[in-house]
């Protein structure tokens, strides 16, 4: 589905009559403009709109066309908004979790009455925020409008796309379509050689807790809570290849011993205990990377309660030739330790969850010279987070490609000063830590499958083969009639 900067807009408040009183904010609105109606078709959440019977139709000003703030158009968009006298109008995307789920399709507003093929609207003066951006309506090429009593928003890709998260899209044969709102496809599980899985934010109902996805068709089915466990469990059968193996490491006094090479001598907050849970629980993972070298991760973590995840302290360390080096770069889990063919090592590490998101910088790379050099590609491509497709993904024999070459995902935050580069998207990272562009960054999670195609869970049930170009969107409506 080709994204386009549409000439078109979308306004998203207003108030369902008789439900709620209308905004106060036409009485300060002053100059008056000339709108007309649109003369293409207009989907929202693939609905039909009626604009020849609407209440409060769609508008086109300057070639653009704005949408009727009503609170039907609203909840359905999964757009929320508060008035004041003191902070005029607020707009934002939906902020709760889980997010509300639209079982119904959209309620027009519709009236018998015949509409002329123009207006005279006004343009809005009051201030107005958009997910905490202030919009100044007096210098806006776009203006937010009023008509009836009812607020109008020009559907400008930075307003709907960017700022509201809704998805506009254009064509000639079915004019304008906006899809917003729409959460029962949650993340994704995992995948065999057919299908794709993910969790479903319909799960009160047990019928529906995992959605299966045909990779070849798109054809959708539900799962119920048993067959999603068992699926999850088949995941799981047997250790992966490159994500370590639980070893034992000897303790004399503070010292760890992996044989007989000192690994790490335990500091005094490394032996803290606490009176209520007690000493740290030590985890020790290695991972085999050669001819007389290994990498080893010594995790320590307090067995207490936490709110949100509770990582404790890692060390992570190579042994080469009986030599230890403290790999200070890796200082958490270890996702995936992965041997090249040319004798050189990748170290990765995905993003930590965290309590509200992921903690930011936790999504690393390095590669590991066959001298025991350590070049870390964070660093090298000045990213504060790097994200390798694959490494979680238990049915993935190997992240890495036959020439050891990762496909890697830039968020395009710099690691110096957080500011935002030109560089977001999707790559391949090779041996030489040569990169390659292969497309601009969408938002979205990025999944790797078994077979190595890209697959993106967007935002609104849409699910893109990226290898394919292929695109499926699901309403929330007929996933939740789906038997």
């Amino acid at each position: 589905m080709k994204k386009i900067a549409i000439k078109c807009s979308i306004v998203i408040l207003g108030l369902m009559c008789g439900l709620l009183p209308l905004l106060p904010m036409q009485a300060s609105a002053s100059v008056s403009v000339k709108a007309s109606l649109p003369y293409f078709p207009i989907q929202i959440n693939g609905q039909d709109m009626d604009i020849a019977h609407s209440q409060y139709p769609f508008l086109v000003y300057k070639d653009i066309t704005y949408l009727p703030m009503t609170w039907n158009n609203f909840q359905t968009l999964g757009i929320e908004y508060n008035w004041s006298e003191s902070d005029g109008l607020q707009i934002w995307s939906n902020r709760n979790f889980p997010p509300p789920i639209r079982q119904t399709p959209l309620e027009q507003d519709l009236t018998t009455k015949s509409h002329a093929n123009s207006y005279f609207v006004q343009v809005s003066d009051v201030p107005i925020t958009m997910n905490q951006v202030e919009i100044n309506n007096k210098t806006e090429p776009y203006p937010f409008l009023t008509y009836q009593d009812v607020t109008y928003m020009p559907l400008t890709w930075r307003f709907v796309h960017d700022l509201l998260q809704i998805d506009i899209q254009w064509s000639d044969d079915e004019g304008l379509s906006l899809v917003g709102g729409q959460n029962a496809i949650y993340s994704i599980i995992g995948d065999d050689d057919r299908s794709l899985y993910f969790y479903s934010l319909l799960s009160a109902d047990r019928t529906k807790s995992m959605l299966k996805m045909d990779k070849s068709n798109y054809q959708i089915e539900w799962k119920n809570n048993e067959e999603q466990d068992q699926f999850i469990k088949s995941l799981s059968t047997s250790p992966h290849p490159f994500a370590g193996k639980p070893v034992e490491l000897v303790r004399k006094d503070r010292d760890l011993f992996y044989g007989n090479v000192k690994v790490h001598t335990l500091t005094d907050s490394d032996v803290w205990e606490s009176a209520a849970w007690g000493a740290p629980v030590h985890t020790y993972t290695a991972f085999p990377v050669g001819d007389q070298r290994v990498i080893l991760s010594i995790n320590l973590t307090l067995p207490i309660a936490a709110i949100g995840p509770n990582y404790g302290t890692t060390y992570t360390f190579l042994i080469q030739n009986g030599n230890v080096t403290r790999l200070e770069d890796f200082n958490q889990k270890l996702d995936r330790v992965i041997p090249n063919p040319d004798g050189t090592v990748w170290i990765a590490s995905a993003k930590l969850p965290s309590r509200n998101g992921f903690i930011s910088g936790s999504a690393r790379v390095g590669l590991l010279d066959q001298e025991g050099t350590l070049h870390m590609v964070n660093e090298r491509l000045h990213e504060l987070d790097v994200n390798t497709l694959g490494i979680t993904n238990l049915s993935l024999s190997n992240p890495a490609s036959t020439d050891g070459s990762l496909y890697i995902v830039l968020n395009g935050i710099s690691n110096k000063d957080y500011a935002v580069q030109d560089t977001a998207g999707l790559y391949t990272l090779n041996t030489k830590l040569e990169t390659k562009r292969l497309s601009d960054y969408v938002f979205g999670d990025y999944y790797l499958d078994k077979n190595r195609n890209i697959f993106i869970k967007h935002r609104n049930n849409t699910i893109e083969n990226l290898t394919t170009g292929e695109m499926r969107t699901w309403f929330d409506y007929d996933l939740a009639k789906m038997k």
